[in-house]
């Protein structure tokens, strides 16, 4: 389990389904690493040969097809998803499958060619979600371009055919190229409206997407992998894109000269092909314009579907640059037929095209020798427990592993638990989702940094609440990597370990240190301060907490059975009289009027299921001239938990 204790839909993330199913014999028969192995070759040799089948269809000559098809399957953006080894981005096989089915319903619409891409495109979509949201994508723009730009038939006379207004031939084509998308909703539908039902369930990545965008120039540059200009075109965009990471989108630059070929020789047949490669190079920009380094702040196509549930979730739109080079490669391959045409002799064009494929090669592709890597795992991992059999409606137990990594490419804690086989809190995935428990659980926020709340509001403080929390939520180890390099955090970490009174490791070396809880501390109810509160003030002798319109407690009752909780907390309001409303998860418990003349005691109870529950307080909210204008309108000077069972107090 990741993202312990709530656990995590891994639906959504890189499920990888259709690589597994292709690979699946080779993987019983071989083994894993065999069957990873066998999905990258095939994304070279069925990506490249479907793109063959793809570019011979539309232009109709095989050579030229041939070169098509080596320009996509060895482009440089494919040879940087194997070197980074991510097995979901470099199985680009899928992608020339959907488009060309894509392209042979927008061309003879029938009913059978729209189940085929629908069915093709959730095939995709299910083997990498980037690709299947930029299938989508590029769904709705070749059925713009099939209605706005006119094809290749000559008009009456011999004269190639002109811009005018759609007509009803037109009209149908694009009506049937969207066709897919619903086939492909109407299967996903119960969990697209999930995920827009809960907003929380991945990470809103809208923030870090501009970052994550490709500049113009990419598209443009030589190879960065080749051994004898890559170092130094990578030093140089470092200049302007310091500790930028997986930017490469380079469409290859033997592809660009053939593409330009085959725009200026076959315009009439390429400029559809031209129009969607720039719509998903524009798609691939991000929001903004950047060039050379420098934001623009024009906006882009893509700040128009920014904020759509699933694609606000996405982290690099630069990957779109997947199909840009799709679309250059039928373009080159109008451009390369153009080109043997003009030779004299069958054996001059076998050679040309042999050089080309060469040239390819050599120039676009070549990364130089590929460096093995291997990670280790420390030998303690392998002598742990077992992990203990979740009981209903409690955490089964759980490891802490430090650094936890959250929302950070660092895949290290996931390696250490293919051994240990234990729940882990935080995780890796591609889409991470909203985690709060690091933030706000007592022991647990401390332990990954935090300082310790020392004479805070509640009660019980610290370190008596770390304790409380960590046993209730069965945390029961906690490592230190102590080959992540980072001595100053481990250093801090370690003092509030000694002041939770977490004991001496259980085991130490130069790598590792183990930290297990101690079972004597006692496992029951806890309440802790949520989301929606300020930070600490001290006015001597008195403290307090502000809270806004919104803000949160958070209680978790371990045990598998109900018991009675009890809040009572000391508050006043900001200057005037506030109706403070408090609701259990959706149930109402009270509404208090909070006076301004001096602070109060409130007294709360009500009976606590077994489980995680929010205690919601809401109040109207006055802007505060001396914090900036940001509301508030309820201030604590002291909070209290305290949970009843059997008539005992805990």
């Amino acid at each position: 389990m990741l993202y312990y204790p709530y656990g995590i839909d891994l639906f959504w993330q890189t499920l990888q389904f259709s690589q597994g199913v292709a690979a699946l014999p080779i993987t019983l028969l071989l083994g894993p690493l065999a069957g990873f192995n066998w999905t990258v070759l095939t994304s070279f040799v069925f990506g490249g040969y479907v793109t063959f089948l793809f570019a011979r269809r539309v232009t109709g000559h095989t050579q030229a097809a041939l070169v098509a098809g080596m320009i996509f399957a060895f482009s440089p953006y494919h040879m940087q998803k194997m070197v980074d080894g991510g097995l979901e981005v470099t199985a680009i096989q899928w992608l020339p499958c959907y488009c060309f089915a894509l392209y042979m319903l927008l061309e003879r619409p029938s009913w059978q060619r729209s189940l085929l891409s629908g069915a093709l495109l959730l095939w995709v979509s299910l083997g990498s979600w980037y690709y299947g949201l930029f299938c989508v994508l590029t769904t709705a723009c070749a059925s713009l371009v099939w209605l706005l730009v006119p094809g290749s038939v000559d008009a009456p006379g011999g004269q190639q055919q002109r811009w005018r207004w759609p007509d009803a031939k037109r009209w149908i084509s694009a009506v049937w190229g969207v066709t897919p998308l619903i086939w492909w909703g109407l299967v996903l539908a119960p969990r697209i409206i999930g995920l827009t039902a809960q907003p929380d369930a991945l990470w809103d990545m809208r923030s870090i997407q501009a970052d994550r965008s490709a500049d113009l120039m990419d598209f443009f540059l030589p190879n960065p992998l080749h051994p004898l200009w890559g170092e130094a075109l990578r030093a140089a965009r470092e200049q302007l894109y310091p500790q930028a990471i997986i930017w490469n989108v380079s469409l290859g630059w033997v592809g660009l000269a053939f593409g330009l070929v085959g725009v200026l020789a076959a315009w009439g047949h390429a400029r559809r092909w031209l129009a969607l490669l720039l719509l998903t190079m524009l798609l691939a920009m991000g929001p903004t314009l950047r060039m050379f380094g420098h934001n623009t702040g024009l906006p882009l196509p893509f700040a128009l579907i920014q904020n759509l549930p699933g694609i606000r979730s996405a982290q690099r739109p630069s990957h779109l640059a997947v199909i840009a080079s799709l679309m250059l490669a039928i373009l080159a391959a109008y451009g390369f037929a153009w080109l043997i045409q003009r030779l004299p002799t069958r054996s001059l064009r076998l050679a040309i095209t042999a050089g080309a494929l060469g040239l390819i090669l050599a120039f676009d592709t070549y990364a130089g020798p590929m460096q093995l890597v291997s990670r280790t795992v420390d030998p303690f991992y392998a002598t742990m427990p077992p992990p203990p059999a979740a009981a209903p409606g409690r955490p089964s137990g759980a490891v802490m592993p430090l650094p936890l990594y959250l929302n950070i490419n660092r895949s290290e804690n996931l390696t250490t638990q293919m051994v240990h086989h234990w729940p882990i809190l935080g995780g890796y995935v591609a889409r991470p989702p909203t985690y709060t428990f690091a933030r706000y659980t007592p022991g647990v926020r401390e332990l990954e940094g935090q300082l310790p709340p020392l004479d805070d509001v509640v009660s019980p403080g610290w370190p008596e609440s770390g304790q409380r929390g960590l046993a209730a939520y069965a945390i029961r180890y906690i490592t230190f990597d102590l080959t992540s390099d980072k001595d100053s955090y481990f250093a801090r970490v370690r003092h509030h370990a000694e002041l939770l009174q977490l004991g001496q490791p259980i085991f130490a070396d130069t790598q590792l240190e183990v930290y297990e809880v101690p079972q004597t501390w006692p496992v029951g109810p806890i309440g802790y301060l949520g989301a929606g509160w300020q930070d600490l003030e001290q006015a001597p002798p008195y403290r307090w907490r502000w809270m806004g319109e919104q803000a949160e407690l958070q209680l978790f009752n371990p045990q598998d059975y109900p018991v009675r909780a009890t809040i009572e907390f000391l508050a006043a309001s900001y200057q005037q009289d506030r109706p403070l409303d408090l609701r259990l998860d959706t149930n109402i418990l009270a509404q208090i009027n909070i006076p301004t003349d001096g602070p109060q005691m409130q007294h709360l109870s009500f009976l606590l299921e077994p489980g995680e529950h929010r205690v919601h307080l809401s109040a109207p909210a006055t802007p505060d001239g001396q914090r900036s204008n940001m509301p508030i309108s309820v201030r604590v000077f002291a909070l209290s938990f305290r949970f009843t069972e059997l008539g005992k107090g805990l």
